[in-house]
């Protein structure tokens, strides 16, 4: 058996994402944790990577999602736990649909010259809708709800919520100096190796300089930028899956039992047929989605991000589970990078969107079209 996958979008970006990936990780100095940045993430920040999503004007690229799609599958395949789906489209998203605002026209500059991060913070929502239950903001500009695990592996400058406006009844974009919220944050390690913060903002008061945006053009800006980070996840898995696949039949075909390789087990040999057969059908989907979304974000529907969510959920998790049985008892050790690519899988599935959330939305929506 041979396997050699082929990127989705191939390219510069996604070779120099490869090899930065696949570099030997330098440890943060000791004590500092995940308040220093780590070393390839510096490097990244370097290179400009939050700026691949912002306009030429504002100091960009001016590229579009099918770019940072290549960076991110590029990391993935190596189980790079670094926020880049957050960071360089999600966060770059929500800062462009608000870059009349000065503030928010300052800090695109400031991301793409690696100066600032911007970490986006969502409450529970309803998948695919745009529509949040997270914090509300009083009449006296004052933050009342709780943010739960945001993505802190790397640090941020900056925290970007959605929140809903109590008394104008509209959704409004708030932006937060980290400094503004570091005494009230709680850090937790995930099984992934990703730094997560939940966030307390009972009695914060917010300024009217901190409001980006406001009303029909938020809640448009959190529709396309959770679009954008579903459908990143979703690539994450096309990544994670294709590097799964590559290690299990090297294994397989070096490993040998009674005298002969594991690769000639009849059964064994249909569990990775199957293994590839859903890598193939989550990467033909999401190419053209991805391929879509770059034409215009628009033009995507609720409806097929969240089918694309909800199928790479199930494919995530029978390719990591699978990986993990073919390995035998190897496949349980975290030394190996098929076992920290499957935690990570189903880990990042559950991002923007689990799969029982998809499920509900999916079948709320039927049943509406149906009445």
């Amino acid at each position: 058996m041979s396997f050699r996958s082929s990127p989705l979008f191939s390219g510069d970006l996604y070779d120099s994402a490869l090899r930065l990936a696949a570099s030997p990780d330098v440890p943060r100095q000791q004590g500092q944790g995940h308040a220093q940045a780590g070393d390839k993430w510096q490097h990244m920040l370097a290179l400009g990577w939050q700026g691949v999503l912002v306009a030429e004007e504002d100091g960009g690229v001016g590229a579009r999602l099918q770019e940072v799609a290549a960076i991110v599958e590029a990391a993935a395949r190596q189980g790079q736990a670094v926020p880049l789906a957050d960071r360089c489209a999600v966060s770059p998203i929500l800062l462009t649909a608000a870059r009349a605002h000065p503030e928010a026209a300052d800090l695109l500059s400031a991301i793409t010259m690696g100066e600032a991060s911007v970490c986006p913070a969502w409450g529970s929502s309803e998948v695919g809708s745009g529509h949040e239950h997270g914090p509300v903001l009083g009449a006296d500009g004052v933050l009342m709800g709780t943010l739960s695990a945001l993505d802190m592996s790397e640090p941020a400058t900056h925290i970007l919520l959605h929140a809903h406006d109590v008394t104008t009844q509209e959704s409004v974009l708030v932006l937060l100096q980290w400094a503004q919220v570091a005494a009230a944050a709680r850090h937790h390690v995930g099984v992934d190796e990703r730094q997560y913060t939940d966030l307390a903002l009972d009695g914060l008061q917010v300024t009217d300089q901190q409001v980006l945006l406001r009303g029909a053009a938020a809640a448009d800006a959190v529709t396309r930028a959770r679009h954008a980070g579903s459908l990143l996840t979703c690539v994450e898995a096309v990544g994670a899956a294709a590097a799964m696949i590559e290690l299990t039949i090297d294994y397989l075909n070096t490993r040998v039992q009674f005298g002969v390789a594991l690769s000639t087990f009849q059964a064994l040999r249909h569990r990775t047929v199957e293994m590839y057969v859903a890598y193939e059908n989550i990467s033909g989907l999401v190419s053209r989605l991805i391929r879509q979304a770059h034409d215009n974000m628009h033009a995507l529907t609720a409806r097929d991000v969240v089918l694309a969510k909800f199928y790479a959920a199930d494919v995530a998790r029978m390719v990591s589970e699978s990986s993990i049985q073919l390995h035998g008892g190897m496949g349980m050790t975290w030394e190996m990078l098929a076992a920290r690519l499957a935690v990570q899988t189903m880990t990042g599935s559950l991002r923007y969107g689990d799969r029982a959330e998809c499920l509900d939305w999916l079948t709320a929506q039927t049943l509406a079209e149906a009445a």
